[in-house]
């Protein structure tokens, strides 16, 4: 239980999510993607979260909604969702979610006949303000297409086509599936929708999320180690802070979780190496003035690079794959 509802901002809701783990002895959950932009270390808080899951002991799935990537005002063609797919496939198990973890495509069951006569039904209960507002913080909504109405209906119906006791995804995804609450009981759907949400990663600028449409603030995860370094270095990283400092989150959620020991190495002018076990301790040090962000920093940057060597060695390898994202 502690591992499941830790570092979330919100579960919907926590009386039924309690009532589902003293009654089902493997209960199941499912985080769904859609394979838009390049793959980016914004992801971190997610990642965390999935590992969270998977030792909880859920039986958990990815779900690679491929199908969503072009419903988005095309954000992935048509013609490129399955390349854009395998990237983020291959990009997530080589980050560790490879064990105890089922991939689905969402193009595997969300052209049949099944799941279409069951979309036109819940289409029929929602309104355009309804399926607007739930839209509203996930599709582009710039010159709103149909599709984009279309996308939080779909994603709703996703859960029910699983059949998974739990939702995850970042605060932005809240007005999807407080809509699924309201609409699946319409198609007979008796389970509660329980839902859980995280923050989404921060962008390295700072202050935002991270996005795939916006490359300054963004660090692809097949990164080389130069851009790595230079990145890092230049991220948002205000000394005795720790809210809303992209590089102290990398440190809590994307690196910790990974390493025994977290060091930074500092010449013995300035102290001399300091080693931490906890990320605790780490915060309540950065919080006290004791570490240089520029100390931290250059110690976030070796071990990102160490981190993100198996991806980075992959697409090295398979470079072919990574034009799909070239004019992003």
């Amino acid at each position: 239980m502690q591992k499941i509802v830790r570092d979330t901002i919100e579960i919907v809701k926590l009386e039924e999510l309690v009532e589902l783990l003293e009654k089902k002895e493997k209960p199941s959950s499912y985080w769904g993607i859609a394979p838009t932009g390049p793959p980016h270390i914004g992801y971190y808080r997610a990642i965390a979260k999935q590992k969270d899951f998977i030792d909880a002991g859920l039986k958990h799935i990815i779900l690679i909604a491929d199908i969503h990537a072009a419903l988005d005002d095309q954000k992935a063609p048509w013609d490129e969702i399955e390349l854009r797919s395998s990237i983020y496939e291959i990009s997530l198990k080589k980050l560790g979610l490879n064990e105890s973890v089922k991939y689905v495509r969402g193009s595997s069951f969300q052209k049949s006949e099944k799941y279409v006569s069951k979309l036109y039904k819940l289409l029929t209960f929602v309104t355009v303000k309804r399926a607007t507002r739930a839209a509203s913080e996930v599709c582009r909504m710039k010159n709103p297409k149909v599709s984009e109405l279309v996308y939080p209906v779909m994603q709703n119906l996703d859960f029910l086509e699983l059949d998974v006791d739990i939702a995850y995804g970042g605060i932005d995804q809240r007005h999807i599936y407080m809509m699924g609450r309201e609409i699946l009981p319409k198609i007979g759907f008796q389970r509660p929708l329980i839902s859980i949400f995280t923050s989404p990663g921060l962008s390295l600028k700072g202050k935002e999320k991270m996005s795939a449409s916006k490359k300054e603030g963004r660090l692809e995860v097949y990164a080389p180690a130069e851009e790595i370094k230079n990145k890092i270095s230049l991220a948002y990283c205000p000394p005795k802070t720790v809210e809303g400092n992209p590089v102290i989150e990398l440190c809590k959620y994307f690196i910790f979780p990974r390493v025994s020991e977290f060091k930074i190495e500092r010449s013995r002018k300035f102290g001399g190496d300091i080693c931490f076990k906890e990320f605790s301790e780490l915060e309540k040090t950065y919080l006290s003035g004791g570490i240089h962000p520029m100390d931290l920093k250059n110690a976030v940057i070796k071990y990102l690079i160490d981190i993100l060597k198996p991806v980075r060695e992959y697409f090295e390898k398979h470079s072919d794959m990574l034009k799909v994202f070239e004019k992003e």
